[in-house]
């Protein structure tokens, strides 16, 4: 140090900061990073990865912010923004500020499948619609005839129907081999045009394989 000779600079002005000036500026900022993190783990129950992934973009953290305000399921709207809206972003070669729908919109998506509206299935398709004609998530489900068919009595008749034709099926079940189940729910959602409501459909068929 001494050979560089270090010194105070005799013509600058020392410059003395309140504490009410730094405590406004720091009021001021935006939400750190680090942070927001913290608090989508403690505060909403984030997995260390999915808050992770959310807050390494800024413009993604603020959109999920806004879809879980309007839904309030900050789980379901981390993991559909983790997969299939980041997938198509990235087909498309978008950033999340260049779609044409909103973090609103995608929390009504989120309601929708929280109150059994449409299934994951239905609702992957909404996601496309999305991205290809953005529209009010509602508004599309009653327009192509998507909503989710939870009436039991409705569901049964297409069960029965699947379980006649596939004794097959039924016998591989009773025989241990449980990708039979899988079989025959997929048989009845097609059957119902992905439009079956996923939980009534299994507990139905389990009934019938029980017997």
């Amino acid at each position: 140090a001494q050979d560089y000779r270090y010194f105070p600079e005799p013509d600058l002005a020392p410059i003395v900061l309140s504490d009410d000036y730094v405590n406004g500026i720091q009021a001021g900022l935006p939400e750190m990073p680090n942070v927001r993190r913290e608090r989508y783990i403690e505060k909403l129950g984030l997995p260390e990865y999915d808050a992770t992934q959310i807050t390494n973009s800024k413009k993604m953290a603020e959109f999920f912010d806004k879809a879980v305000a309007k839904c309030g399921n900050a789980k379901l709207v981390s993991n559909w923004l983790m997969s299939d809206v980041s997938r198509k972003l990235n087909e498309a070669e978008m950033e999340i500020d260049s779609i044409k729908f909103t973090a609103e919109d995608l929390g009504d998506l989120i309601t929708l499948i929280d109150k059994g509206t449409i299934s994951s299935a239905i609702a992957k398709k909404v996601v496309t619609e999305l991205f290809e004609n953005p529209a009010d998530p509602e508004e599309i489900v009653k327009a192509k005839g998507w909503i989710q068919i939870s009436d039991e009595g409705a569901i049964k008749e297409v069960v029965d129907k699947i379980i006649a034709a596939n004794p097959q099926s039924i016998a591989d079940y009773k025989a241990g081999k449980d990708k039979a189940l899988g079989f025959l729910v997929g048989q009845c959602m097609k059957e119902m045009k992905g439009k079956g409501n996923p939980q009534i459909l299994n507990k139905l068929i389990l009934e019938e394989l029980s017997k």
